[in-house]
């Protein structure tokens, strides 16, 4: 498999061939590689989700370091920026990377209420104890197996099973940190969460709150009520926050032109582009992307 791995700085992978990168796959992979020189940071596009067996490793998650260590889970959504640093001579790390779609068809992201999600976007390094990882490296040798054996009767839909198995036991880990207990959700709940699973998914994200507002059914007006009421910003500022992350990691950690950027995430024009960076970051595109060389 390693001649269709896009290898993330020897810490991670991912397959790299786009007709194996489907919609429906799940990996695991088995850390170190041999390095590939020319990849400085990448840009995921699966769940990415890691358990340090031995040995250390310094990584950039989002611009931030984390030191890691044996037993060390590390978590990256779609879209984080993942960066190696260092590590160490007997470093080994397995990886379990799913597809966004897969992810959803087991278990919706909307499991994680904002609290969680929150605690996931600035805490994705947590410490196992030996019985967590015990577990986790359970799954992770069945995975492996069913793997194997991919065309088994019902193979996608036991993959499904199990991987929704594994989430609801992270989620009992997660639930250490921060209260994951989970109640009946109002309706206004259930559509914040509703909105969160789809502002995560689309890709080009549309800047308009009536995109998200049709998908679920119901008006802009009240789709921002109810993300207010739930986590005091309102759906435009949500969905502004995620487009100007996505902004942001294309301009300091892509090479991509300006223009194929503005292309990407679907601006209609170079001048719209670049005034929509200026306001959210009050400087231009290619001031904010020459700050990666600062």
């Amino acid at each position: 498999m390693e001649e269709n791995l896009w290898l993330l700085d020897n810490d991670f992978g991912i397959l790299r061939d786009h007709g194996i990168l489907s919609d429906d796959n799940i990996a695991v992979v088995r850390a170190p590689f041999v390095r590939d020189a020319k990849m400085k940071a990448v840009k995921t596009e699966w769940v990415i989700l890691c358990v340090l067996r031995s040995g250390t490793s310094v990584c950039t998650i989002d611009g931030k370091e984390y030191c890691l260590k044996a037993h060390d889970m590390v978590l990256a959504l779609p879209h984080a920026v993942l960066t190696r640093v260092s590590h160490s001579d007997d470093f080994l790390m397995d990886c379990l990377c799913v597809s966004g779609k897969m992810l959803e068809d087991s278990v919706s992201f909307s499991m994680f209420n904002w609290d969680v999600l929150a605690f996931l976007a600035s805490h994705p390094v947590i410490s196992l104890d030996e019985d967590e990882y015990a577990r986790f490296s359970l799954y992770y040798t069945l995975m492996s197996h069913k793997l194997e054996h991919q065309g088994q009767s019902f193979y996608k839909e036991s993959m499904q099973s199990l991987l929704k198995s594994f989430i609801f036991d992270f989620h009992s880990v997660v639930g250490r940190y921060v209260s994951v207990d989970t109640y009946s959700y109002s309706q206004g709940q259930n559509l914040f969460k509703s909105f969160l699973d789809l502002l995560a998914l689309t890709r080009p994200k549309p800047r308009a709150v009536s995109f998200y507002a049709d998908k679920l059914n119901i008006t802009p007006k009240y789709l921002s009520a109810v993300c207010k009421n739930a986590s005091g910003k309102t759906a435009s500022e949500l969905i502004h926050r995620a487009v100007t992350k996505d902004v942001a990691d294309l301009l300091l950690y892509t090479n991509k032109s300006i223009k194929e950027i503005m292309v990407e995430l679907d601006f209609p024009s170079l001048s719209f582009f670049g005034k929509y960076v200026k306001k959210h970051f009050g400087m231009g595109p290619k001031e904010l992307r020459a700050k990666r060389s600062t």
